[in-house]
């Protein structure tokens, strides 16, 4: 019986090699990518994520197929993308949704909406990855309205009781001006993912080795990468994403957070 249950293992085991092999290289990404987050967010005890570039939202819609039921807060600045984002938040709550950018500086700024809006960017896209990427392109720009997080942190967390936070950053190379802007609120922040470049799809964009030392710095630890795009011909890595926790063993309580500073009028739709 032990010889039968060992030749069933041996058969399982390379039939599970043999599936593994013939799927799609995004279909064995887009598993670890979902194993990985769901993870996280458990391990952690997360109860809120804020999603910073959200898009049409697609990374709320992520956690919500991975079993995420707690508070998602999105930013997201293009004008039709966040209609499309209100709207789908509306039907998967509970879910907050803001219709500007984070950054270092409080202010206006003009974004490049890009013909695929995934692309949209406060910088300049490189023209040498404009081969690798040709939806990367400028079709229009539009005025934004910027706030730092340190700024609207007690409207984002307002009712969410004990936030245990998980920052979820796609910007385009904006990341780190997102992280100036947020020096406060990244204290109760126990989890960060965010987008590093290995090759500047945008001319202003930070290296890699800079982000990852600006969130070292700030107290963060690479738990793992998880591949965004990469360049076959050229056999290099393009962009991953960086999931990162905490490695301080305690943590602000939301209580100090929501007595940090005036409120500010909170755009929810």
């Amino acid at each position: 019986m032990q010889r039968l249950g060992k030749a069933f293992t041996r058969l399982a085991r390379g039939s599970a090699y043999g599936l593994a092999s013939t799927l799609p290289h995004d279909w064995l990404q887009w598993l670890r990518e979902r194993r990985v987050l769901k993870h996280v967010l458990e391990t952690l005890d997360i109860n809120c994520v804020i999603d910073v570039g959200a898009n049409c939202g697609q990374f709320g819609m992520r956690l919500r197929g991975i079993g995420y039921r707690g508070w998602i807060v999105s930013f997201e600045p293009v004008r039709s993308n966040f209609e499309e984002l209100k709207n789908v938040a509306e039907r998967n709550g509970p879910w907050r949704v803001f219709p500007y950018a984070l950054g270092a500086n409080a202010g206006l700024l003009d974004i490049n909406v890009t013909h695929t809006t995934l692309f949209s960017s406060f910088l300049t896209p490189n023209v040498e990855m404009r081969e690798r990427f040709p939806e990367n392109r400028v079709v229009r720009t539009e005025t934004a309205e910027i706030w730092r997080l340190d700024d609207v942190i007690d409207n984002c967390l307002s009712g969410i009781r004990s936030p245990r936070i998980y920052l979820k950053l796609d910007t385009q190379g904006f990341d780190l001006e997102v992280i100036k802007g947020a020096e406060t609120a990244l204290a109760d922040v126990v989890g960060v993912q965010t987008e590093i470049s290995f090759k500047r799809v945008y001319d202003e964009s930070p290296g890699f080795q800079k982000s990852l030392a600006e969130l070292q710095a700030r107290g963060f630890a690479v738990v793992d990468f998880l591949p965004v795009s990469s360049d076959l011909d050229s056999l290099s890595a393009v962009e991953m994403d960086c999931v990162m926790t905490r490695q301080e063993s305690h943590h602000t309580t939301a209580t100090s957070l929501l007595r940090r500073r005036p409120q500010i009028l909170e755009t929810q739709k």
